[in-house]
């Protein structure tokens, strides 16, 4: 993941900002729903474009309230803080195809098994047994089950001066410790205003 960002902001030196008058930079709101689930947040974006032909590339960072229902019919609700890249062809219509991931989750995911360790005062050899067995399984299950989420998507949109509107639609993998989503399809709206 750190090679793609790293690639990413090369990839920036190459290209322009959106328009001469210098809007390359904006702060949006935006939603997304499936049902009852949803995924509101604001954020900030960054254009980065070939002058002549308004193709290029946009990054952003979303940060909000969600609220996700798994695949038992419970609802989790969580801060997301994504982190996405948009390819694209961006002038007054645009259309693009966008990938992503939630940065808070990379950045403060627990990876280290140590908090599943435990000692007990057992002289059994049966007991150790079984409770290395049982560590061994949860240990399993906590690395497949909470992965960094994910998504990747497709959106189109207008631009009116200062202020532009998009509709786009996301294919996301969303889960936590123990729990994935009944939902990956999110439809969502964006209005950003540029400076």
């Amino acid at each position: 993941m750190i090679k793609f960002i790293i690639a990413c902001a090369f990839c920036l030196n190459s290209y322009h900002s959106t328009a001469d008058d210098g809007e390359n930079f904006g702060f949006f709101v935006k939603s997304e729903i499936n049902g009852d689930d949803f995924i509101n947040g604001i954020g900030s974006e960054a254009w980065l474009l070939n002058s002549e032909t308004h193709f290029g590339i946009a990054v952003n960072s979303a940060i909000g309230n969600a609220q996700v229902t798994d695949i038992y019919g419970y609802q989790h609700d969580y801060l997301a803080w994504d982190f996405g890249v948009k390819f694209g062809y961006f002038s007054d219509v645009f259309i693009y195809a966008e990938l992503g991931f939630d940065l808070g989750e990379l950045i403060l995911s627990d990876r280290d098994d140590d908090h599943d360790r435990y000692d007990h005062d057992s002289d059994s050899l049966v007991i150790d047994l079984i409770d290395a067995l049982a560590h061994d399984h949860h240990s399993s299950r906590h690395d497949h089950e909470n992965d960094v989420d994910a998504y990747f998507g497709a959106g189109i949109g207008v631009k009116l001066n200062q202020v532009s509107i998009e509709s786009f639609a996301r294919y996301r993998q969303i889960d936590g410790e123990y729990w994935k989503a009944d939902n990956q399809v999110f439809t969502g709206i964006k209005l950003t205003l540029a400076f």
